[in-house]
């Protein structure tokens, strides 16, 4: 049985960023302005670690001094340097972060909280979402379920089967274990890095809802696959044939028949998220 809907929880937010004044605003927007939030279920802190931009990224935050928003402003070592920093300051239940120019669905935490206070879930994600430039979103689907045991494979490091960042979220209990000096030693693939150190604790877990997505800007890291490839490389090992056809397996059932067992989906008949075991 859920608890009740409004027990507060503390959402940790992290925004590194760097010559992001075009489009920061939005993102900071979508994390002040959840429902949640601002009803008072959710209490929020946001930590946004600048890199020390050069544009008018500083400027535009200084319409953010709220009290729930902590504005850290010095040149860092790369994006997630500045994340392991941010991330070793966070004191909330539920811990995600978000780059800037992605944004969060205005419902997202409120439907995290959900599910995260049945305290059946460490590690949540939900639809991948991909917005083009003018924030329309033009790609959406369900994942299949993830497998803790194929993470250390590289398995999850291609486009259709990719963990969104920008979806995900997760407890204080799995965060406390974070390596975060190594995080920083990565330039392109922390995320990945991320998702090895949760998978090694518990299993990630879908919900059938939006919850936010990414952005497709020029110029963005995500468009150096090939160097993260090989950071994915760098910190996994060779799949064996059992697990790539367990792998292989998961994508047909989800392809071609359309198969969502182990899902998070949300119940009328009892006004509450359930989960399903199977179909």
């Amino acid at each position: 049985m859920q608890n009740e809907p409004h027990c507060q929880m503390k959402f940790s937010i992290v925004t590194p960023c760097y010559n992001a004044a075009p489009y920061l605003a939005e993102t900071l927007d979508s994390v002040l302005n959840q429902t949640a939030v601002r009803s008072g279920r959710v209490q929020l802190e946001y930590w946004v670690m600048d890199g020390g931009s050069t544009d008018h990224t500083r400027e535009l935050l200084k319409n953010y001094h709220y009290p729930n928003v902590h504005i850290h402003s010095a040149k860092d070592q790369g994006m997630y340097d500045a994340l392991a920093q941010g991330f070793s300051q966070t004191t909330g239940d539920v811990i995600a972060y978000l780059n800037a120019g992605d944004f969060y669905y205005p419902q997202a935490f409120a439907v995290v909280a959900d599910i995260i206070q049945t305290g059946q879930v460490d590690w949540l994600t939900g639809y991948r979402v991909i917005y083009n430039q003018h924030s329309q979103v033009i790609q959406m689907d369900l994942p299949y379920p993830y497998r803790r045991e194929l993470f250390a494979y590289g398995l999850y490091n291609q486009a259709w089967c990719r963990v969104q960042q920008e979806s995900t979220f997760w407890t204080q209990k799995v965060h406390q274990k974070l390596d975060l000096e190594r995080l920083k030693s990565w330039q392109y693939a922390g995320d990945y890095f991320l998702w090895l150190q949760f998978a090694n604790q518990t299993e990630l877990q879908v919900v059938s809802s939006y919850l936010g997505g990414f952005k497709r800007q020029p110029g963005q890291l995500s468009e150096r696959r090939d160097v993260y490839n090989q950071e994915v490389a760098q910190m996994t090992q060779p799949a064996p044939l059992g697990a790539k056809l367990q792998h292989t397996w998961d994508w047909c059932q989800w392809r071609w028949q359309k198969k969502y067992p182990r899902v998070w989906r949300f119940d009328p008949k009892i006004d509450q998220w359930r989960w399903y075991e199977s179909i």
